[in-house]
Parts: C-alpha cells; sequence; structure tokens
C-alpha cells in the first residue's frame, strides 16, 4: 500500500484520497480465498465519466497518467 500511495502522489502531484466506493470485483475475493493475499484495486475514473452506461467515457489524460501511475507502482514494489 505504501508504493501505491507513492507511485500516486508522484504522477499526480498530490497524496491520494481513499474513498470506499464503487462496485464489486468478484475476483478480488477469489484470489484473496484461494491465494491467501490481499489486493489493492487503483481506479482512474472521474465521476462524470458514466461507468457502464450507453455514454460511458475515459478521460484520455487521466488514463496515460493512471498507467504512468501502475508503471511507478510496479517499480517500488519491486525495490
Amino acid at each position: 500500500m505504501q508504493s501505491a500511495i507513492r507511485a500516486l502522489e508522484e504522477t499526480f502531484g498530490v497524496k491520494p484520497v481513499f474513498k470506499l466506493e464503487g462496485g464489486s470485483v468478484p475476483v478480488v475475493s477469489l484470489v484473496h480465498k484461494h491465494l491467501g493475499v490481499d489486493s489493492i484495486m487503483l481506479g482512474f475514473g472521474l465521476p462524470d465519466d458514466n461507468l457502464h452506461s450507453p455514454n460511458e467515457r475515459q478521460h484520455l489524460p487521466t488514463h496515460y497518467r493512471g498507467i504512468e501511475a501502475f508503471i511507478r507502482f510496479f517499480d517500488a514494489v519491486a525495490e
């Protein structure tokens, strides 16, 4: 989690905000049940992206920064 926090802060220039919202992702509980490991989920959708609606969108600059954050996260975990 510390690696994720660092990666997000380095990428976006501010400390991340942790929000307990969103839909369920069933595979997360399966990973924990079968492998015994916790998961970190990083979302980069914006409130007005209209997730799963007919006019769903993805803000491309945020999407690309999300890719950058994941690269930094995996690099930090590898350290």
